[in-house]
């Protein structure tokens, strides 16, 4: 059997919901100058920002360089005497004390060409004061030099040793420093090559101030 009407479950267009008419759009008073779009004219229209602009990138710095005066050469030299002299002031009697002991009651044979009766202790006292001549030295030019960036010799003339970057080098790379130094300056070539060094470069270093890297400057 046929019928014209819905089929089974199927609501009639008759009875389907009619959706409510939308509302309109809220209005707002507009200022003058206003565009219909709601820009006000004249006035910059934002821009998205791009990804340099998010994260700019900041421009390397330049090495740091010593800006202070370096140390001229005779200032140097002159530094280098003081500190020299004080431990030799410091140790030269004790050893000379220890070879005028050694050889006091010693004996000349020319027969064998020897020297007899030679006192031990003397060498002992020489040595001692040879052992305290190196340890001061190591401590004012090494380890003095490397945490507070001056001897006593530097101090009194007005040197003091840095970085590059104007910091001291520490105690440690301080008497790798001297130790440099001592082994140029065991034999007469190693002192004059190290001595004469700076008068060759503007930044007045000698060998062991290139070997770590350090400058003299005036304070």
């Amino acid at each position: 059997m046929s019928s014209d009407g819905p089929a089974w479950g199927e609501r009639p267009e008759s009875d389907a919901p009619t959706p409510p008419p939308a509302a309109p759009a809220r209005q707002y008073p507009t200022y003058p100058g206003q565009t219909p779009g709601g820009d006000v004219a004249g006035a910059p229209h934002p821009v998205a920002p791009t990804a340099s602009a998010a994260s700019p990138t900041l421009p390397s710095a330049p090495p740091v360089r010593v800006a202070a005066k370096p140390a001229g050469w005779w200032i140097r030299v002159a530094a280098a005497f003081v500190d020299f002299l004080v431990p030799f002031v410091l140790t030269c009697v004790p050893f000379v004390a220890g070879f005028v002991v050694a050889f006091s009651s010693s004996r000349y044979d020319e027969a064998t060409d020897t020297v007899t009766d030679v006192e031990p202790g003397g060498f002992v006292i020489t040595g001692l004061a040879v052992v305290a001549f190196l340890a001061f030295d190591a401590w004012n030019r090494g380890l003095r030099v490397g945490y507070r960036g001056e001897s006593l010799g530097k101090q009194l003339v007005g040197v003091r040793i840095v970085r590059r970057d104007g910091t001291v080098t520490g105690p440690l790379e301080g008497f790798f420093r001297w130790m440099i130094a001592m082994f140029l300056q065991w034999t007469f070539v190693g002192l004059l090559v190290d001595l004469l060094w700076p008068l060759g470069n503007d930044a007045r270093q000698t060998v062991h101030d290139l070997a770590v890297g350090t400058f003299p400057i005036r304070t």
